[in-house]
């Protein structure tokens, strides 16, 4: 492995700490992992609401980097990609991604956009907006 990859590995677990941080922080249950091997997808954590709701989340993030988080196309895409496999499954849970950077402009806030209007993310919220990560309390 590269010392790049490495340095990915980390980034990407050091990331998911901070999400489930969060979520705990703010009430969560954290069941874990979930692979749904018939859709072709994993969950980064099934996590169960103060008011009981069961939560889908991916976590899509760094804390370095030149492109972190969704501002990567190739990110972005597969978190798309994944939420548009889940719609198979009648009646699932929220999908949503915890992301450390949003496209803004250009073509990835273009995918962003129609990804939500489509339903296939339920939310996207950058963890370090407070105004975002507020929206996790209605959950």
């Amino acid at each position: 492995m590269t010392s790049f990859q490495s340095s990915a590995n980390l980034q990407g677990r050091q990331f998911s700490e901070q999400c489930d941080l969060l979520l705990r922080g703010m009430g969560f249950r954290l069941d874990g992992r979930a692979v749904l091997r018939d859709f072709g997808v994993e969950i980064d954590q099934v996590a169960t609401s103060p008011s009981g709701a069961t939560i889908w989340f991916e976590y899509k993030g760094s804390v370095q980097g030149t492109r972190p988080g969704l501002i990567r196309t190739d990110t972005l895409k597969k978190a798309i990609a994944n939420g548009a496999l889940l719609r198979a499954i009648p009646e699932h849970p929220p999908y949503i991604v915890l992301t450390s950077h949003k496209p803004t402009t250009g073509a990835g806030a273009a995918m962003l956009r129609t990804a939500l209007e489509l339903g296939f993310l339920s939310d996207v919220v950058c963890v370090y907006d407070p105004n975002e990560t507020g929206r996790l309390r209605q959950l």
